[in-house]
Parts: C-alpha cells; structure tokens; sequence
C-alpha cells in the first residue's frame, strides 16, 4: 500500500505483482499492478465513523431527558425554600445542569445527522433564491453579515432543499466561527455558472455546474488539517464536535457534487460544485406527495 501526496489531496495506491512465463521463451517476466483505493478507504472510514455516531447518538440521547427534567425539578422544589445563598448554588447549578445538557442535545443531534441515512426528496431548485433565501436570515448581524454576490441566475438544481440550506447554513457558520474576535471580519458568499470544460478535472462528468463559494478572512488553516477536515471529529476550533464540515461533504456527495477547500494565506475559500438540470416549478402532485411524506 503505497500513500502519494498529490495537488487535488492525498492518494492511497494497492501494488501487487507476480511473475509470468514469457511466450515463446524459457525465461520469466514480472507484472506489477497499481489499483487506486482512495475512494474505497474514504468510504469504509465513513461507514465506520457513521456506525459510531449512530451508537454514541442511540446512547447519549436516552438519560439526557431524565437529567435535565430531574435539574428543573430540583430547582421549582428546593429554591424556594431555601436561603438566600443556598438558592444562589442552587439555581446556579440547576442552571449549569441544564445548559450542558442542551449542549448535550445539540452534540446528539449533529451525531444523528451524520449517521443517518440520506431520505432526500428531491426537486428541482432555482440555485440563486435558494442562497438569497438562506443569507437573508443573516442580515441582522451588522459589520459582520455575509456579503452575498449572485451570478447564476435562471439556474436550477436537482435536491433537497432542506438538506442544501443546512450545507450553506454551516458553511456560513463556520465562517463566522473562524472570524471570533478578529478585526475587519468579512465573509463573501457568491454563486457561478460552470461551462462544461471548466469542470475538467474535477472527477465529475462532462456537463454544467453551479458553484456556491464562502470566503472569509480568518486565518485559514494547516495543510495537515487540510488533509482530513471533511472526516468526523477532525477540528482546529476549541469547541465543537467537528462534524460539520463531513456533514456538509455528505450531504453534496448525496447530491452528485464535489466540495473542496483552500487556504489562500488571506482567509479559507470552501467552494461547492453541484450538477445543473433543467428547472422548473414542482408540480402541485409532487407538492402534495412531498408534504404527506412522514
């Protein structure tokens, strides 16, 4: 097994060989076979980390309930019978209790998505409204609200457009997480058209594709980070699960798209590249199929 370091990332080789007998020949020649396993080690790494979040989501989840409700408890019964400063301890811990069990919550629910098996419902989805809609909800957040740069219009994708929203969702976020407390933060989102012959290279098809781009102006990151920051748990942030991005990565792979990374020494650049279809408006048939789902 032989492990290369190439431009597009790192990849993995399995060489065999055996002699042969030469035709017309007394003597014998040797073959050598290289398969590319790359993507086989990518796909049963995954598969490994999915089993675990799975277990570990199956696991933590069940006593979180029980303890946060037993806090709350605790706190209605004890503080107010209690004196001045066993009800500052007591509300203090109750409420210590509580939020890391909410953060319990949230650490479960990231495992979950992770692990769980794609149900896309997909439709076809005007590209731009889709990144509008999304960045829109960032508005409120002053100097620090995402600037947004449209450049597909009349583009359409074929998704789940509750699956690609939480893709721009955390992008976005980890945007915002990489720039905490940094001067002058600024984020770019923008959006293109991909003739043909500009996916060359990619590992896609031949065909168009639209591209999503978030570009920051944090600190970017290590090339040895760089190597592995779509697998689970792999994170240079001191907080967080490290699930995001491989959520992300899982979510465009189940859409037929590719998402890479770059650190361009003035911040990090995460551009994602989906296939284009023709679009359209769902039928009002697949609206109703859509909503009775369970």
């Amino acid at each position: 097994e032989i492990t290369l370091q190439r431009p597009a990332g790192r990849q993995t080789l399995m060489c065999r060989g055996s002699t042969l007998p030469l035709p017309d020949s007394d003597g014998r020649g040797h073959v050598v076979v290289f398969d590319d396993i790359t993507t086989l080690i990518t796909a049963q790494r995954n598969a490994a980390w999915g089993e675990v979040a799975r277990r570990l989501a199956h696991e933590i989840k069940n006593p979180l309930t029980p303890i946060q409700l037993s806090a709350e408890r605790l706190r209605h019964k004890l503080l107010p019978k209690a004196d001045a400063q066993d009800a500052q301890l007591i509300a203090r811990s109750t409420r210590t209790i509580v939020q890391q069990v909410e953060a319990m919550k949230s650490m479960v629910n990231d495992f979950s998505d992770y692990a769980r098996t794609p149900r896309n419902q997909p439709v076809p989805l005007a590209f731009d409204p889709l990144v509008q809609e999304v960045l829109d909800l960032y508005r409120s957040a002053g100097a620090g609200a995402p600037v947004l740069h449209l450049s597909a219009p009349g583009v359409w994708v074929r998704g789940d457009a509750l699956r690609l929203r939480q893709v721009i969702h955390n992008l976005v976020k980890n945007a915002q997480e990489a720039l905490e407390g940094r001067p002058g933060p600024r984020i770019e989102v923008s959006t293109a058209c991909l003739p043909a012959e500009a996916s060359a290279g990619t590992g896609r098809p031949d065909g168009e594709q639209v591209q999503l781009q978030v570009a920051d102006n944090g600190p970017g990151f290590d090339a040895e980070i760089k190597e592995r920051m779509f697998e689970p748990y792999v994170t240079s942030k001191s907080k967080g699960t490290g699930l995001g991005l491989a959520i992300v990565k899982k979510i465009i792979e189940e859409h037929g798209g590719i998402i890479t990374a770059e650190s361009t020494g003035s911040g990090a650049v995460f551009r994602v590249r989906l296939p284009t279809c023709q679009g359209g408006p769902p039928s009002a048939a697949a609206e109703r199929g859509r909503d009775t789902t369970p």
